[in-house]
């Protein structure tokens, strides 16, 4: 099995570096024009450390003509303006402020009807992915099945995975109704939260009749549900976190593609969750003068497995649990600064779509560990599993 170095993995991030450095060469030597102020989410900053100096010469002018800064909104302003969070978080220069219209009441059943059909799709590709070649036990199993033991089927990789896809479709049902649908945002919340915890909990029910119905799924199901429901009614808590898969199929994955298999969920190998923490979230450090690079850079902690699913007939990997502390790319953030300002509708939609990708998504290679604590399995491994 392969190792990626950290230098592999900066290298990922080649092409982007070279369009980040000239954007900033750009950036940062001029002060914006009135125009782009009135225009960039961040111009309340820029704005009102510019107001200072202009007023403090004019003491003996006429006070009719002396600028005055802006003020800040009230905590009541700001709770009403963030009241409507949108897919996915805030983001520190505020983005989705400027992206979404307001909530359109004659889409409610459109929504509710586009819902339906993304979860009949997911419905239907768990049946060919987990059910379809399996055979039926012959009684119903309940049981645990290691949580994050390194002799668990996927060594604790599936629990994060059941976390990780009851968020991400927990979210994207809350912003469907809420900004499509016209559903007011906690009614939305609810509802979107509710649907995905109620889909995986029926999934683990039927993982009993196939494989096992597992209390450490149900327990990352409901963490999930939680941790969505959380983002989405807080937009604090959602500006400063994300948890994000980097993916990459492996080579024991892409023997099994081409003989059809589509279990891509499964395929633990390839996967690491990450739990990131957005620089560009403290506002004193973004607000700064240098401080734009921020916006580009999360401090994370990753996990993940390698060698345990899938698997191939008459080889085998050795087993490892890789928990690590480092640096990633926040393509987020990146795409949001280079779509800010811009105001043509496919601007507009190419930023909406990126800022709802990186949200759960992370670029391959742009995660580089800095300390990496791996964990090599020596007894024998539960082999079974969805």
């Amino acid at each position: 099995m392969a190792f990626v170095s950290p230098a592999k993995r900066l290298g990922g991030m080649g092409l982007i570096t070279t369009l980040l450095a000239s954007q900033l060469a750009h950036a940062q030597p001029t002060a914006p024009s009135a125009a782009d102020s009135a225009d960039s989410p961040d111009s309340v900053h820029a704005t009102g450390a510019q107001a200072a100096p202009n007023t403090a010469g004019a003491i003996d002018a006429d006070p009719s003509t002396v600028p005055t800064a802006p003020t800040a909104p009230s905590p009541s302003e700001a709770a009403q303006n963030h009241s409507a969070s949108p897919w996915l978080d805030l983001a520190p220069n505020h983005v989705m402020d400027h992206m979404w219209q307001k909530p359109n009441p004659n889409n409610k059943l459109a929504a509710a009807l586009t819902l339906g059909g993304i979860y009949a799709g997911f419905t239907t590709w768990t049946y060919f992915a987990w059910y379809r070649k399996h055979k039926p036990l012959s009684q119903f199993r309940w049981g645990g099945d290691g949580l994050f033991s390194e002799r668990s089927y996927a060594g604790g990789a599936d629990k994060l995975g059941h976390m990780w896809a009851t968020m991400g479709l927990a979210r994207a049902g809350t912003e469907l109704l809420n900004q499509w649908g016209g559903y007011d945002r906690l009614t939305s919340n609810i509802i979107g939260t509710a649907l995905s915890e109620a889909l995986f909990i029926l999934i683990e029910v039927k993982d009993g009749f196939y494989y096992e119905m597992s209390m450490g799924d149900l327990i990352g199901d409901t963490a999930g549900a939680a941790l969505a429901f959380a983002m989405s009614q807080w937009p604090r808590f959602d500006e400063l976190f994300d948890l994000r898969v980097e993916y990459w199929p492996s080579t024991q994955y892409r023997r099994q593609f081409k003989n059809g298999n589509i279990n891509i969920a499964e395929d633990y190998s390839g996967e690491t969750y990450l739990a990131a923490l957005h620089l560009g979230a403290i506002h004193q450090l973004r607000d700064h003068r240098w401080g734009t690079w921020s916006r580009f850079v999360d401090l994370t902690v990753g996990f993940g497995t390698r060698g345990y699913k899938p698997t191939n007939p008459g080889v085998t990997y050795p087993r490892e649990q890789l928990l690590s502390f480092g640096v990633s790319l926040n393509a987020q953030g990146l795409f949001d600064w280079l779509f800010e300002g811009r105001k043509s509708r496919a601007a507009r939609v190419t930023r909406k779509i990126t800022h709802g990708l990186f949200e759960v998504f992370n670029v391959p290679f742009t995660s580089v560990p800095v300390i990496e604590l791996k964990n090599t399995a020596t007894g024998p491994v539960d082999m079974g599993g969805a």
